[in-house]
């Protein structure tokens, strides 16, 4: 590495790889580091908002989290019809995850493109900007949608299986 003059001071400065640097005194938490490629340094952005993308995909993360649940009413019927499809009239059925697989299709889309956003939201700025609690909410609800889908599924393929 060369080091470089500074001139104004009269000593010689190498300021190194933002990698090298090593934590700021007084920073605490890395909350307000910049993760966005944009920024290489790593360093926060000094009286500076988030984009204003960030706080719509927050938003959006959210609405979408919401909006899951209420799309098993959209794709219920549907199930239903497969259901009675592959439902057999002797022994177990020889597709007892058809059913659960289009019952949980919308939940699922709308569910992982609410994860993504959130998560898009939080690595890029952390939860230091103002909408960050909207973020956290919807990969909450996103994550408790998944576990309640989860034991709910293999509970309906068990008792399929029971034919």
């Amino acid at each position: 590495m060369v080091a470089r003059a500074d001139i104004g001071a009269g000593r010689a400065t190498d300021p190194g790889p933002a990698s090298n640097r090593g934590p700021e005194r007084g920073r605490g938490s890395t909350g307000n580091r910049c993760f966005d490629p944009e920024c290489p340094s790593g360093l926060p952005h000094q009286g500076q908002g988030p984009p204003p993308g960030l706080a719509a995909r927050a938003v959006a993360s959210l609405v979408l989290a919401i909006v899951a649940p209420f799309s098993l009413a959209l794709s219920a019927p549907f199930a239903s019809f497969a259901m009675l499809l592959t439902f057999p009239y002797e022994g177990p059925s020889a597709a007892p995850w058809l059913a659960p697989l289009v019952f949980w299709s919308m939940p699922f889309i709308f569910g992982s493109i609410s994860t993504a956003l959130a998560l898009t939201a939080l690595r890029k700025w952390g939860t230091s900007f103002e909408r960050s609690g909207l973020a956290v909410a919807a990969l909450w609800i996103s994550g408790v949608i998944f576990v309640l889908g989860l034991i709910f599924t293999l509970r309906f393929m068990y008792l399929m299986q029971l034919g």
